[in-house]
């Protein structure tokens, strides 16, 4: 067995192929496959996290529908939907970030398919791509357009006004037991407004880095790939 001293690197070993063409394809179904495979992760994942969010919120109303008429209704309530908030905010956060990564794994396939356009005259009849401005979780053009207010139709955005409504619903708890019904009320739909329009901005934030992140993977070089031998 060759000493591992002795052995070529990664660089010299892809120079030596007798191939290359070859060896490039087959690494780039490779990635194909590892880029198709961590989307499918995101979306389970996403599904997996807004399921036990919903779960633990619906067992808990259920556990307090069976507590209401008692005296522990509201020390069930003070402990219970704490833990439901913080919960819906762990959830909204990655559910952002899941989706983040969605998008730049397709935006990486994109690219491959691109290159797959160019291998033979006509391939692109075989490798449709969006031929205008689209939502960047589009792999195929069905007539979405890029836009703010898709941010409303996200599954975290779900998660983010069902928690909203749970902070407000807590605080209106908390309110009613120290002033009057209508000023309880109220306050419980202002901390809604302000906690769904906070949902909005951070994920319209995080969204927007998302342009910056795809450019920078796309010129990335390999450390090193310039250096002269």
């Amino acid at each position: 067995m060759e000493p591992v001293d002795d052995l070529p690197d990664a660089r010299d070993s892809a120079e030596r192929l007798p191939d290359r063409p070859s060896a490039f394809l087959s690494a780039l179904l490779t990635e194909q496959f590892i880029l198709e495979s961590a989307r499918n992760a995101t979306v389970s994942e996403s599904g997996t996290r807004a399921s036990i969010y919903l779960t633990t919120l619906s067992s808990s109303l259920v556990a307090f529908g069976f507590l209401a008429d008692t005296p522990f209704a509201v020390v069930f309530l003070a402990a219970v939907l704490p833990m439901v908030f913080l919960l819906g905010v762990f959830t909204y956060v990655r559910l952002v970030e899941t989706s983040l990564e969605d998008v730049a794994a397709l935006a990486a396939l994109q690219q491959i398919r691109r290159y797959y356009r160019t291998i033979l005259p006509g391939g692109e009849r075989y490798f449709p791509m969006p031929a205008r401005d689209h939502a960047p979780n589009e792999m195929l053009d069905i007539g979405g357009a890029a836009s703010w207010r898709r941010v409303f139709s996200t599954l975290s955005s779900a998660i983010g006004a069902v928690n909203s409504v749970v902070a407000g619903a807590g605080v209106v708890a908390l309110l009613v037991h120290v002033t009057t019904t209508s000023f309880a009320v109220t306050g419980g739909g202002v901390v809604v407004l302000v906690l769904l329009v906070l949902h909005g901005l951070f994920q319209e934030r995080r969204y927007a880095q998302l342009p910056r992140i795809i450019r920078a993977a796309r010129s990335a070089r390999t450390p090193g790939a310039d250096d002269d031998d």
